[in-house]
């Protein structure tokens, strides 16, 4: 049986005309990793619930925007900070790709439309840290300021990015609308693991992933491993006898994780696109269980992590006391579902 996950429609709130929201022109410039960008097209959904037009820089999910018809995603540009405050009325930037990856001008400091945010830590030495935005001549305080406030409070990022619309622009959370066209094949039987991430310490035992493919096949599993096109001859090298797909983009990736029914995956964007649709994850950590960053858009969300784990030689050692086998067992026969 196939889901439909455009079950609602996108952006069907009326907002009232008197408020603040309506209609307000904002940009939304987002640090251009896959978990992150999940996590700001979540902001600008809440944003465009309460009546807002936001426009969304991303080169990753430009080939996507067809899926977000509720939402103007256009690539990003090289448009200075101030250029853009003076065409929207509210930018939410990423502090990290202004402050550290661009020439930083001491002028961004006082644009009073822009809001810089990140996921856990806005440098001190900035200055930025809990400045505040005006809207329409309405102030809103602490808009500067990491989504994240406390990494031991056990939140999700979703939960931290609905805390930070509502708190500081009195946003209520709602839930996201699905991607018009697209089926989920839930009962595909096939299962998907992203098995590297752009830090390698993050990185699980690619022995262990193929140990646990090879479990889920016995159950009667269809697996395969998704990486990134530079990655694939490794990862084919690693997994000898499995499909290795790697896409040329986001659209491409979107449209096959659709026909899986779970996503394995190491602390990565894998994870967080694959809950973001709707499907069960596995995410292996070297962390605890509620670390801020697992994948939080919907129920279905496993976290593995070790036992335990030491550190040695200025390394954690943590890969081998992770119950991989804990995965397999929880993961019944693709007729009995997860």
């Amino acid at each position: 049986m196939s889901t439909n996950i455009a079950s609602s429609q996108p952006c069907d709130a009326v907002p009232n005309p008197d408020d603040v929201f309506a209609g307000l022109k904002v940009a939304v410039v987002p640090f251009p990793a896959l978990g992150d960008i999940t996590i700001y097209l979540r902001l600008c959904w809440l944003f465009c619930r309460s009546g807002a037009h936001v426009t969304f820089y991303s080169n990753a999910f430009y080939s996507a925007r067809e899926y977000f018809p509720w939402l103007t995603i256009v690539p990003e540009h090289d448009d200075e900070l101030d250029e853009l405050a003076g065409r929207f009325e509210l930018v939410i930037a990423c502090f990290e790709k202004y402050y550290f990856r661009k020439k930083w001008s001491p002028l961004y400091a006082a644009l009073n439309n822009v809001a810089f945010v990140t996921a856990k830590k806005i440098s001190r030495d900035s200055g930025l840290d809990g400045c505040g935005v005006v809207i329409r001549g309405k102030d809103f305080f602490g808009a500067s300021r990491a989504f994240c406030l406390d990494s031991n409070a056990g939140k999700s990022m979703v939960e931290w990015v609905d805390g930070y619309a509502k708190e500081v622009f009195a946003i209520e959370t709602h839930p996201m609308p699905g991607l018009p066209g697209l089926q989920l094949d839930n009962d595909a039987g096939l299962v998907l693991i992203f098995p590297t991430t752009p830090q390698p310490k993050k990185n699980y035992w690619m022995a262990g992933f193929r140990w646990l493919a090879n479990a889920l096949q016995k159950k009667g599993w269809r697996v395969e491993f998704v990486c990134m096109p530079d990655e694939r001859e490794e990862v084919l090298k690693a997994v000898p006898g499995f499909q290795v797909r790697s896409f040329p983009d986001i659209k491409g990736l979107i449209d096959h994780v659709a026909l899986a029914s779970i996503v394995i995956s190491n602390d990565s964007g894998g994870g967080h696109l694959a809950s973001f649709m709707g499907l069960a994850t596995f995410t292996i950590t070297r962390r605890h269980r509620y670390f801020a960053w697992r994948p939080g858009f919907n129920q279905f969300n496993t976290v593995v992590y070790p036992w335990f784990r030491f550190k040695w030689l200025g390394d954690y050692i943590w890969r081998p006391f992770v119950p991989v086998r804990l995965i397999a067992r929880k993961i019944g026969r693709p007729d009995s579902g997860v």
